[in-house]
């Protein structure tokens, strides 16, 4: 097996590398034997985008105006989402994180992105933190997090997020 198979990521600067201290060599000659044998790096595909802004759903104003330094807890946080790829396909987790602390106050796992998964993180910190009124809550422009269940959600005592 040759090298460029054994590693199909390797670029030209990998394999010049791995090359060099067994055949001294420079930088130009790899490319060009790379060039003249066909021989190209396999790229990975590029990550999928699981922000879906295109909804019909209101944008909530950016009250944090890229300020995210807090000198209390439970004044700001923000939340997000992410996949985990793995061999049953993506599992997706939502975190909330406090702005102040910079700690995960929530979080919730699911197969599935919707909103339900936003609303498990969101109720994890509120039970966790016990935020007082004047919270700020920042996220993406994502569907997940401007539905009206998701808007809707207050904390207890009826103060809204």
């Amino acid at each position: 097996m040759r090298l460029h198979e054994k590693y199909p990521a390797l670029g030209l600067d990998g394999l010049y590398h791995m090359v060099k201290p067994a055949y001294p060599c420079s930088r130009g000659r790899v490319y060009r034997l790379m060039k003249a044998a066909g021989i190209h790096s396999t790229r990975k595909k590029a990550c999928k985008t699981t922000t879906n802004s295109r909804h019909s759903h209101p944008i909530a104003p950016n009250l944090l105006h890229r300020q995210f330094s807090f000198e209390r807890p439970n004044q700001a946080w923000a939340g997000d989402i992410t996949y985990i790829p793995t061999a049953e396909g993506r599992l997706y987790l939502a975190v909330v994180k406090d702005l102040c602390t910079k700690k995960a106050v929530g979080c919730a796992f699911s197969s599935r992105i919707d909103t339900q998964l936003t609303l498990a993180a969101l109720d994890m910190a509120v039970r966790r933190e016990r935020p007082g009124p004047g919270l700020i809550f920042h996220s993406d422009r994502g569907g997940q997090y401007a539905a009206a269940a998701f808007r809707d959600r207050h904390v207890p005592q009826g103060r809204p997020l």
